[in-house]
């Protein structure tokens, strides 16, 4: 769980104050603040409670002296919904946010006092709903950036615009406390496998059905992810839908719901066969919709035929509504724990996932008597690119490798990047010997390869490895380290001499 703002330890002295500009200062400030704060927009389920804690978490996760969140009331004039040491005069923080509303952006003021205050408009489906106002006493090492407060500006007007969302629903609707499950469900964790389940259960209870599976467009735009339930079934074509032809595509790419009454009369979408071979006669999809547009898609199948009607539209349209900003941001959360432990050049994990998933593979293996192996890859020929042709290409070069690596490993093993050229992967349930062969693949392949081929550089690399097996060869995690990276280091400087 992500720790409050106050127990994070500060950036030592001289770090830079920009999130690009301090690798591991700035930087992990401004992530641990925002995982901070999505996290309570996953859990605050009241407009106060939220607004006063993203506050809280945007003030002290950025170490700024103190902030307000303002709110547009019902005659369109801003009001103090939220304070957090803030020093300013409110009037001048009303004058301010009024003008970044009227702008529709961020503004940052540097005081004559020199002091800085930022504000951002709160904003969700094209509407301002408030806003953000920031007050720093620094100002050249301030991490206060437009880039920074858009964020801040658009997380927050969601959860708000989510929160006011449930509290209509909640005040109109007899059934509130199944949307309240049905919101929880999908709140209770951060994995869709684990969420699914439990939300189809709480679903069932307004419409029943046979099959449900939520679906979520990829960041290119050109398929759906679907993850369904039952356990073990799929909608139609497997976990992945095309987006061109497919219902839940066509869905995604209209933002509205389709209605299928019968699939023995009517095929019009790809995988409609194979949901008719599978058992299912009906069914209905709706958009999950976040700021006028479709990100998602919720199907309900069933094996009756003309199990679903125009009532079901309209009783289940205010439930995709509901929960179409909570996937959302587990969505945005995902992504966000995924910068975290994500190397920034290569789509390798970095050098603290590694430690991590190290430790915890290594009490697998203690707990159930099994092995695991390690191995040390080291990039020669390397430095020459990097003093040729520059740091860019030389960040390209080590991003071609990444992606070798991912080819060259299975889906069960741990690849990383350790730092500088040199790469680790583990190996959970694998032997010193297999260890090694497939350590030999991967030096094949990166040794076979021509680098920067579209800049016409036509580089290639050597590979170093080292190979250490836990326990036979070593029975501590610093031991293991330390026995596959004097391999390489071995490796190496046998293959300078030409041994």
């Amino acid at each position: 769980m992500t720790p409050p703002p106050e127990e994070l330890a500060p950036d030592p002295p001289g770090t830079p104050p920009s999130a690009s500009a301090a690798p591991s200062g700035g930087r992990d400030r401004v992530l641990q603040a925002l995982m901070s704060l999505i996290e309570d927009l996953t859990v605050e389920s009241e407009e106060a409670g939220l607004l006063r804690s993203t506050l809280e978490h945007a003030v002290g996760g950025l170490d700024l002296a103190g902030g307000a969140t303002l709110v547009l009331g019902p005659d369109g004039e801003l009001v103090q919904a939220a304070a957090h040491r803030f020093a300013p005069g409110l009037q001048a923080a009303m004058d301010l946010a009024t003008e970044s509303l009227a702008r529709g952006g961020p503004l940052v003021q540097d005081t004559p006092e020199g002091e800085r205050l930022a504000v951002t408009p709160l904003r969700a489906r094209r509407r301002n709903l408030g806003a953000l106002v920031l007050h720093d006493r620094r100002v050249t090492e301030s991490p206060i950036d437009d880039e920074l407060l858009e964020v801040l500006g658009k997380q927050i007007g969601t959860g708000l615009e989510n929160v006011r969302l449930y509290a209509e629903l909640r005040a109109s609707s007899s059934r509130v406390e199944v949307l309240h499950r049905i919101t929880a469900a999908v709140t209770s964790g951060t994995d869709l496998h684990t969420i699914v389940p439990a939300f189809a259960s709480e679903v069932a209870a307004l419409q029943p059905f046979d099959r449900l599976a939520c679906g979520f467009v990829n960041d290119t735009g050109d398929y759906i992810e679907m993850v369904s339930h039952p356990e073990e079934t799929s909608w139609g074509l497997g976990n992945v839908l095309p987006v061109v032809g497919s219902g839940p595509g066509f869905v995604a790419l209209n933002n509205r719901s389709v209605l299928q009454r019968d699939l023995v009369h009517e095929h019009r979408y790809l995988e409609d066969m194979r949901l008719l071979e599978e058992g299912l006669r009906s069914y209905v999809l709706f958009p999950l919709s976040s700021r006028e547009r479709a990100i998602g898609v919720l199907a309900l199948g069933s094996t009756r035929d003309r199990a679903f009607d125009e009532g079901a539209l309209a009783r289940l349209q205010p439930l995709a509504d509901a929960v179409a900003l909570a996937f959302e941001n587990l969505r945005l959360f995902q992504k966000t724990r995924e910068l975290s432990i994500t190397d920034e050049v290569t789509p390798l994990h970095n050098h603290r996932y590694f430690h991590q998933a190290l430790d915890r593979e290594l009490k697998l293996v203690n707990r159930y008597g099994s092995t695991l192996s390690l191995v040390f890859v080291d990039l020669d020929r390397f430095k020459p690119i990097n003093d040729q042709y520059g740091h860019l290409r030389g960040s390209r070069t080590l991003r071609e490798v990444g992606f070798l690596i991912r080819a060259a490993v299975r889906e069960t093993d741990i690849p990383a990047r350790y730092g500088g050229d040199e790469f680790v992967i583990v190996l959970p349930q694998t032997d010193g010997e297999s260890a090694r062969i497939l350590a030999e693949k991967l030096r094949r392949l990166v040794e076979g390869h021509t680098f920067l081929q579209e800049e016409g550089i036509n580089a290639r690399l050597g590979v170093s490895l080292g190979v250490a097996t836990y326990p036979a060869e070593a029975t501590t995690k610093e031991e293991l380290i330390r026995l596959a990276d004097s391999r390489m280091y071995e490796d190496k400087g046998s293959r300078r001499t030409g041994r």
